[in-house]
């Protein structure tokens, strides 16, 4: 298959004359009439018009007395682009400082609208051996991953009972927790004690400490974590000192992002 029919096959007519008019209108930064819509995208008035309609309906765009403006939804968009950049710029100085505590593998994370974990920010370590499938960018389980569950556990057991219906807790390894009543415990301690342990529920032999980040207002909005093989991370050393590393971590991001509660004390 050549490149050309590949752009072909793939592309949608109706998608890309939509992204046209959108790009008008980010472009003019004010906004514009169907005329001046047409004039910038080269649409002919008909489809520029239902084009409109559709993306209107939708609260993609707004119609003002001086024409069509962005909608709800894209404020909506451009709000959420900029918290998480934000999120990461006030965060890596932390994770760069953590990484070269502990000199092991250091994500951050944030959840999707289904309850995923979005791998946002990855350090790797220094080590021969690193392990770890995580890349930037991709998607994780979050009932088998410490940073899905650090996140998880600070959201109501109503939405996690519903979210276990429609996913289910699927095995990923041996190890992976696949009871409800246990997987909801399981959150309720480490909402208790303020950090989460993934003990090779996601990945055989690899060893995951993480802990939530909050927003101004206190809302749980990502979570970082610690992550290496379980030889170099026993559970003696999670317990006594990693935890304690990955929680002032995420507190000390928290207060970056504007939270202002007193740091967590293990």
């Amino acid at each position: 298959m050549t490149s050309q029919s590949s752009q072909r096959d793939y592309s949608i007519q109706a998608l890309q004359r939509g992204m046209k008019v959108l790009d008008a209108l980010l472009d003019a930064r004010a906004p514009l009439s169907l005329e001046q819509i047409c004039a910038h995208t080269e649409l002919p008035k008909s489809t520029a018009f239902r084009i409109i309609v559709n993306l209107l309906q939708g609260q993609y765009l707004v119609e003002t007395g001086e024409g069509y403006w962005l909608g709800l939804k894209m404020l909506r968009f451009g709000a959420l682009i900029e918290e998480k950049l934000d999120l990461m710029q006030q965060a890596r100085p932390f994770l760069i400082q953590l990484r070269d505590q502990v000199n092991e593998t250091i994500h951050l994370a944030v959840l999707d609208g289904d309850l995923r974990v979005i791998y946002v920010e990855k350090l790797s370590t220094q080590h021969a051996i690193g392990l770890m499938m995580s890349r930037i960018g991709i998607t994780a389980p979050m009932h088998c991953t410490a940073l899905g569950k650090a996140m998880a556990a600070f959201r109501s057991e109503d939405e996690i009972r519903h979210w276990i219906r429609t996913h289910g807790l699927k095995p990923v390894t041996g190890a992976t927790i696949v009871d409800e009543d246990a997987f909801l415990q399981e959150l309720r301690e480490i909402r208790s004690r303020g950090y989460a342990v993934d003990n090779g529920e996601f990945e055989l032999s690899v060893r995951c400490v993480a802990a939530p980040i909050r927003d101004r207002t206190g809302t749980v909005v990502a979570a970082v974590s610690i992550s290496g093989p379980d030889t170099r991370m026993p559970m003696p050393l999670v317990g006594s000192s990693v935890a304690m590393q990955v929680v002032e971590t995420g507190s000390h991001i928290s207060q970056a992002l504007g939270y202002l509660d007193e740091p967590a004390i293990l």
